[in-house]
C-alpha cells in the first residue's frame, strides 16, 4: 500500500484481511512499518527494521497501557541491561518510569500489540527524518553511515544517562540527521583526498548552520534543529558556529559532539585513515572536560568496551 494512504477497516463482526491489507504503511531507510489493526483502544503493527537502527520504549506510550513486542526474526541489544534479545522472545512494558532502548543488531521483524494509539504520529515524524536521510545517502554514502552510527550511539548514551523521554527521542532523530547540512557542501570538497584549504574548511564549518536551516524548513522542529546547529560546539568555547561555552551547550549537543568525533576518528575517509577504537577513546579522554563532557565520554567508553569485549573483535581497528 502506498505510504500515507489510509485504509478504513471494519472491526465489528468476523473479518479476514489479506497480507497486503494494511491500514497505513511507511517505508524508509529504517525499514517497513505496517499498521495491521486499529480500533478504539488497540493497535497492532508489524515492523521490519534494518540493522543499525534503534527502538525506544517510552513512558508516555506506556501510561496505563500494555505494550507487547513479539520478536519474530533478528537480534536486538537491550541497552539498559546490556544483554541481547533474539527471535522467539517476547517483551512487555507498561507504566515505564524511564526510556528503554533496543539497538537492532540484525535485521529484525516484530509484531507490536498495544492498547494505546501512537503508531501514526510516531511513524510520520520518523518518516520526515528518513526523507532527509535518503537525501544524505544520495549525496554521500559515508555521511549516511556516519549519521546512523552516531545516532545509535547517542541514544544509547542518553538512555544510560536517564534523560527525559523527550530528550531521548530528539537525540534519536537529530543524531540521524546531524550532518544534513553537508547536502549544501560541494562533493569535491566533502571528498577531497588531501588537506582542505582554510577557505574550504570555513565552508565545511557552515554545514551546522545549513543543517539547522534545512531541518527547520523540512520539519519546523526547533528541538531537532538546535541539536544539529550545536553539535560542533565545545565546552571551552572553541567550537562552531557560535562559540558556545559550558552550560550554553545543551546535554543533547554535548552527547552529539562526543559520538560525532568518535565515529569520525574510527572511520575511513578519502583524506585520512581510521585510527583504532582505543586511540579514539584516548583522544576523547584527553579533551574530556575542555572540549567534551566528562560523563558522556565515560559512558561512551563503557558502551564501546562492553561491545568490543562481548564480540572479542575490534572491527574498526586498522
Amino acid at each position: 500500500m502506498e505510504k500515507g494512504f489510509r485504509l478504513v477497516m471494519q472491526m465489528n463482526g468476523f473479518n479476514i484481511y489479506n497480507n497486503e491489507d494494511n491500514i497505513v504503511s511507511y517505508e524508509n531507510n529504517a525499514g517497513i512499518f505496517r499498521l495491521l489493526v486499529e480500533d478504539e483502544d488497540i493497535e497492532v503493527f508489524e515492523s521490519n527494521i534494518n540493522a543499525g537502527k534503534s527502538i525506544i520504549c517510552q513512558p508516555y506510550e506506556s501510561k496505563d497501557a500494555i505494550n507487547v513486542l513479539i520478536i519474530l526474526e533478528g537480534k536486538l541489544f537491550y541497552t539498559n541491561e546490556r544483554k541481547y534479545v533474539e527471535a522467539g522472545s517476547r517483551i512487555t512494558f507498561k507504566n515505564l518510569k524511564e526510556t528503554h532502548h533496543l539497538s537492532v543488531i540484525e535485521k529484525t521483524k516484530l509484531i507490536m500489540i498495544r492498547n494505546s494509539k501512537h503508531f501514526t504520529s510516531q511513524a510520520s515524524r520518523t518518516d520526515k527524518v528518513y526523507d532527509l536521510i535518503h537525501q544524505i545517502q544520495e549525496k554521500d554514502n559515508y555521511t549516511e553511515d556516519h549519521c546512523n552510527n552516531t545516532g545509535n550511539l547517542a541514544v544509547q548514551i542518553a538512555t544510560m544517562m536517564k534523560l527525559s523521554e523527550t530528550q531521548i527521542e530528539n537525540i534519536l532523530h537529530a543524531g540521524k540527521i546531524h550532518d544534513v547540512g553537508k547536502l549544501e557542501i560541494p562533493e569535491d570538497i566533502l571528498n577531497k583526498p588531501n588537506k582542505l584549504t582554510s577557505e574550504e574548511y570555513e565552508l565545511i564549518k557552515k554545514h551546522s548552520q545549513y543543517g539547522y536551516d534545512i531541518v527547520m524548513k523540512e520539519t519546523n522542529d526547533l528541538s531537532l534543529a538546535k541539536i544539529v546547529l550545536d553539535h560542533h560546539e565545545r565546552l571551552d568555547g572553541s567550537g562552531y558556529p557560535n562559540g558556545l561555552k559550558g552550560d550554553e551547550v545543551s546535554i543533547e549537543s554535548r552527547i552529539m559532539a562526543v559520538v560525532d568525533s568518535f565515529d569520525a576518528m574510527i572511520s575511513n575517509r578519502p583524506y585520512k585513515k581510521p585510527i583504532s577504537v582505543h586511540s579514539a577513546l584516548e583522544d576523547l579522554r584527553k579533551h574530556s572536560g575542555t572540549w567534551y563532557d566528562d560523563q558522556v565520554v565515560s559512558i561512551l567508553t563503557d558502551i564501546i568496551n562492553f561491545t568490543v569485549n562481548s564480540s572479542n573483535l575490534d572491527t574498526k581497528k586498522p
